[in-house]
C-alpha cells in the first residue's frame, strides 16, 4: 500500500556531519530542520534523504565526497549506546552483528556476506538512485573497510571492492582501499580472505560488560517499520512531516509520491481520516517528548502547534488528561 522504507538519522548523520565540516555547510542548507537533526531515533523517508546526499554533491561539487571524509564514517561514528557494533571481541562476531543490526537503522536495505572458496564478500544493497546511489555505496564500503583495518592494522587493503554507480573517482578510491575498485557495479562488495575471521584477529574486549540503555531507548531502537505494515509506515510519515511544521494532508501526500485523492482512499481502507490519524500520531509522540522530561510548551512547539493551548486540548482529547497532569502521573 505505502511502498517507502527509512532510515535513522543516527546512521546518515556522521556522513551529513562530516561533509558539512569539510565544505562549510550547515543542515539547513540541505533542508533538515534542527529538531529533525538532533533527534538520533528519528526515521526519514528513504527519498528524502536521497535528496539530502544529492545536495551535498551539488553544492560541494565533488559527487565522491565520501572519500575526502572517509575518517567520519566508521561505523563507531553510529551514536549507538555503548558502541554495541564494535563491542565484539572478533570479526566474526561483529560481521555478523552488524549485517543484522543495521535493520533497525536502515529498512530496504540489505547487509550479507557471500563465501566463494576461501573469499568472502561483504555485499550491500539498497535502493538509492543517480548520484546518491554512488555517494552511499562509497560511505558503505568505507564503512565496511573501516571495520577489517580495526581488527587488522590501517594499512590493511581489501582484495577488491565493487561499487554502484560510475561517476566515482577511480583513482582516489584505489588510493583510500589499496586495491582494484570496479564501478557501475549491481550491488556494492568488499572481498577479503575469510581466514580474517579466524580468532587469531581478535581484539582486547569487555565483550560481556552491561550495556547502558534503558527500555525506553530499546524501544526506539527496534521501532523500524516494515513494508508490510502500512499502518505503521504512514505513522512514520507523519511523524516525520510534522518536523516541517503541522503535518497536513498536502505533505503527507507529497512525501509519499501520492496524491491527496489517493492518500484518502488509502486511508479509507485502513479505516482512518487523516485528521484521526494525525491526532494519533502526535498524541503518541507527545507521550514520547513528555517521558523524556519535555515541557509541554516545547511539546507543542516541537508537535507545530501554533499555541500551546490548542496542544493541550488535542491531547485532552486522545487520553482524557491535561500534559501536565499526565506528565504528574508518570512520576508517581
Amino acid at each position: 500500500m505505502f511502498d517507502i522504507s527509512f532510515i535513522r538519522i543516527a546512521y546518515i548523520r556522521p556522513l551529513i556531519s562530516g561533509a558539512c565540516s569539510k565544505y562549510h555547510l550547515t543542515p539547513e542548507q540541505l533542508g533538515i530542520p534542527s529538531s529533525l537533526y538532533s533527534d538520533e531515533m528519528a526515521l526519514v523517508p528513504h527519498a528524502v534523504v536521497n535528496g539530502w546526499l544529492t545536495k551535498i554533491a551539488e553544492l560541494s561539487g565533488n559527487p565522491s565526497y565520501p572519500l575526502a571524509i572517509a575518517d567520519s564514517l566508521a561505523i563507531s561514528s553510529i551514536d549507538v549506546k555503548a558502541n554495541w557494533f564494535m563491542s565484539a571481541p572478533d570479526l566474526a562476531v561483529t560481521f555478523r552483528r552488524i549485517n543484522y543490526g543495521l535493520s533497525c537503522f536502515h529498512s530496504g536495505a540489505h547487509y550479507v556476506g557471500r563465501q566463494s572458496g576461501k573469499l568472502l564478500k561483504w555485499c550491500y544493497d539498497n535502493e538509492y538512485s543517480g548520484t546518491a546511489a554512488v555517494i552511499d555505496s562509497l560511505r558503505v564500503a568505507i564503512m565496511m573497510t573501516s571495520v577489517l583495518r580495526h581488527f587488522t592494522h590501517e594499512g590493511f587493503a581489501p582484495l577488491a571492492v565493487r561499487l554502484k554507480g560510475t561517476d566515482i573517482d577511480i583513482n582516489a578510491a584505489s588510493e583510500w582501499f589499496g586495491c582494484e575498485v570496479k564501478t557501475g557495479c549491481a550491488m556494492t562488495e568488499v572481498w577479503f580472505d575469510n581466514k580474517l575471521l579466524l580468532l587469531e584477529h581478535a581484539v582486547p574486549r569487555d565483550h560481556n560488560k552491561a550495556t547502558l540503555i534503558s527500555l525506553f531507548d530499546l524501544d526506539e531502537l527496534v521501532n523500524m517499520p516494515q513494508r508490510d505494515d502500512p499502518t505503521k509506515a504512514l505513522y512514520e510519515v507523519v511523524n516525520f512531516t510534522r518536523h516541517y511544521g503541522m503535518p497536513s494532508l498536502e505533505t503527507v501526500a507529497s512525501t509519499l509520491g501520492l496524491s491527496t485523492q489517493q492518500l484518502q482512499r488509502r486511508l479509507h481502507r485502513l479505516g482512518f481520516s487523516f485528521s484521526s490519524m494525525r491526532g494519533y500520531v502526535l498524541n503518541n509522540i507527545a507521550a514520547r517528548y513528555m517521558l523524556k522530561g519535555y515541557a509541554p510548551d516545547e511539546v507543542a512547539r516541537l508537535l507545530g502547534y501554533s499555541n500551546p493551548q490548542s496542544f493541550t486540548k488535542a491531547f485532552q482529547r486522545v487520553r482524557g488528561c491535561t500534559p501536565k497532569e499526565y506528565m504528574r502521573r508518570m512520576e508517581h
